[in-house]
């Protein structure tokens, strides 16, 4: 169920931000009435099983069956992902591990789906996007490159981590990201292009629809 541009953040209790891979997935859980990474987890599954999406599957439901045991239901939370590369990243990368990777994204996407899970949408943030806002937070030139180190160092230092995984610590940089930029990011380009539309309207109706719409998506945007 993506709600995208549909649905109020506030609606939900809580963001389930996984950094997906083939193998080893970085699971955060963002409690976002308190804005901060509660618990984190990792997703294994074994290089040998005969087939590993249905592994990462089983993975994925034991998960979520999970979450009742911490006091969180499936209709409070909202999930979201690492974007899908869209090319090979080139070093150790293969058109195998890519496929298998493409295949890890739509086994979260199509479990979300059937289970009937909110998804903010089907495409996720793109690590572009954390590098950037973490060069931001820590008041870095444009030009330096982003390691995992650095992730991980910022990530234990802002929220007390002792013990976390680089995957772990990339969910929930990748969670930040969402709700402190791309969220509102999102909602001011859609807005923006609403405008640039109403200004192509003729009739009033129309005109009165498009700045409706306008003003929706506009109490949507976090404060």
């Amino acid at each position: 169920m993506e709600i995208k541009f549909h649905k109020n953040l506030d609606n939900y209790k809580y963001l389930i931000m996984f950094d997906l891979a083939s193998r080893i997935t970085g699971v955060c859980i963002w409690d976002l009435s308190k804005n901060i990474p509660i618990q984190t987890k990792v997703l294994k599954v074994n290089k040998d099983h005969e087939l590993g999406v249905a592994a990462l599957y089983a993975e994925l439901d034991t998960f979520f069956n999970s979450l009742s045991s911490l006091g969180i239901n499936l209709n409070d939370i909202l999930v979201y992902k690492e974007a899908m590369p869209v090319q090979l990243r080139g070093g150790s990368s293969t058109v195998q591990t890519f496929i298998a990777l493409a295949k890890s994204h739509a086994m979260l996407d199509y479990y979300t789906y059937s289970h009937n899970i909110a998804v903010y949408d089907y495409v996720g943030v793109y690590p572009i996007s954390t590098h950037a806002y973490l060069r931001h937070l820590m008041n870095w030139d444009n030009k330096h490159k982003v390691e995992k180190q650095d992730i991980q160092t910022y990530i234990k230092n802002t929220y007390g981590f002792t013990d976390i995984s680089f995957d772990e610590s990339d969910a929930i940089m990748l969670a930040k990201t969402f709700i402190d930029i791309k969220w509102n990011k999102d909602l001011t380009e859609e807005i923006k292009a609403v405008k640039k539309h109403c200004k192509e309207l003729k009739a009033q109706h129309s005109i009165d629809a498009c700045l409706e719409e306008i003003k929706r998506l506009q109490g949507l945007t976090r404060a």
